[in-house]
């Protein structure tokens, strides 16, 4: 267990960034994205509907988004801890840190599609799928700059 301990901590900021936003966001995806209170009439009370980020409207944004959050986190984490070569260290000539700046910049693409097709009565999942897509951004420009850092 120490070894993997030490194997997180030895990632570096953008690295360790990742995996836990990818986390937060699965979670997100589970909680209300969006809450409508139907009211009462008459003494009765209709209560409320909620939806998931899984769910309508614009249910194919936010899964993209989730997805893309999880496969970063899965690249992150099986570089970290698999055997050394596991993952090659790029694909057809484009590095790992812009893969996942691009991959981030594309969740935060089709989140804020997601907010564009339907901004009314948004729950607070959908908040914190905001933050966690925003996190993968901020993670992938850390490992892009460090990346720009060692070339020079």
């Amino acid at each position: 267990m120490e070894a993997y301990v030490d194997k997180f901590k030895g990632l570096s900021l953008g690295e360790k960034i990742i995996p836990i936003a990818a986390l937060v966001l699965f979670i997100a995806g589970f909680l209300p994205w969006y809450s409508v209170n139907l009211g009462s009439v008459g003494g009765v009370d209709f209560g409320s509907v909620h939806r998931s980020g899984w769910q309508s409207p614009g249910a194919m944004w936010s899964i993209l988004a989730i997805l893309i959050g999880l496969a970063m986190a899965g690249v992150v984490l099986v570089k970290a801890f698999a055997k050394e070569g596991t993952l090659p260290d790029n694909v057809g000539g484009i590095t790992w840190p812009r893969i996942h700046l691009g991959a981030a910049g594309v969740a935060a693409l089709f989140i804020i599609i997601k907010l564009l097709d339907e901004s009314s009565n948004m729950g607070f999942g959908f908040f914190l799928g905001i933050i966690c897509v925003a996190a993968l951004v901020v993670a992938g420009a850390l490992m892009f700059r460090e990346e720009q850092a060692k070339a020079v």
